[in-house]
């Protein structure tokens, strides 16, 4: 994604209003598409995670600006899964409540991605790839920022019913150097330890 391009997604993604954590709204992509703060119940903690999204004639954007004074990456990063002990945002998509399939992109903070498919419970295959998705990222003196894309061609492909409904979820890890790590989700959660690969850490979206 060029530099134009992000600042459209983050400009409009930051604009279009606040969305309510309940589980029982249907989050709309254009009206209340905007998440404020995330939540670490697991470690009684929330955060100022901005997460943004819309849709346009072709693509479907989304936006993350995490303030993060410790952005932990990986030295000698070789290959996809790299990602899975550094900072990051997470998206996932499932065409059904269900999760019985569903599709996910974990980024760091260089916009590297791992992605892949996978069916409930945690069933994964990593050998699977968004086809259409394009990201730009920064790192900044609070944080860092990710802006992406992907096809609603391709999203459709996957199953998605963009107009009637899908499930989609939200998340973020926050590691240290030493190891540790706080999750965050979109969804709060009574479970006494973080699992994101579950239907109730997921909310139902629909594009207009």
């Amino acid at each position: 994604m060029n530099k134009k391009l992000f600042a459209v997604a983050a400009t409009l993604a930051v604009l279009t209003g606040a969305c309510t954590d309940s589980k029982e709204k249907v989050f709309t992509v254009g009206e209340d598409s905007t998440i404020l703060g995330l939540h670490a119940p697991w470690d009684g903690l929330e955060d100022n995670t901005v997460f943004g999204c819309f849709a346009g004639e072709d693509y479907f954007y989304f936006y993350y600006d995490v303030i993060d004074p410790t952005v932990t990456l990986k030295d000698g990063f070789k290959e996809e899964k790299d990602v899975e002990p550094e900072d990051r945002v997470e998206i996932f998509f499932s065409p059904r409540p269900e999760m019985d399939i569903y599709y996910c992109a974990e980024i760091d903070p260089d916009g590297r991605v791992l992605d892949y498919s996978s069916k409930y419970y945690r069933e994964m295959d990593y050998g699977w790839n968004f086809s259409t998705m394009d990201l730009f990222s920064k790192i900044t003196d609070k944080g860092y920022l990710i802006a992406g894309r992907v096809s609603k061609e391709e999203l459709r492909s996957l199953g998605l019913d963009l107009e009637g409904g899908f499930s989609m979820g939200v998340f973020r890890a926050d590691f240290r150097e030493d190891g540790t790590v706080n999750w965050y989700s979109a969804i709060p959660s009574d479970d006494k330890a973080p699992d994101f690969h579950k239907p109730d850490m997921l909310f139902r979206a629909k594009m207009p």
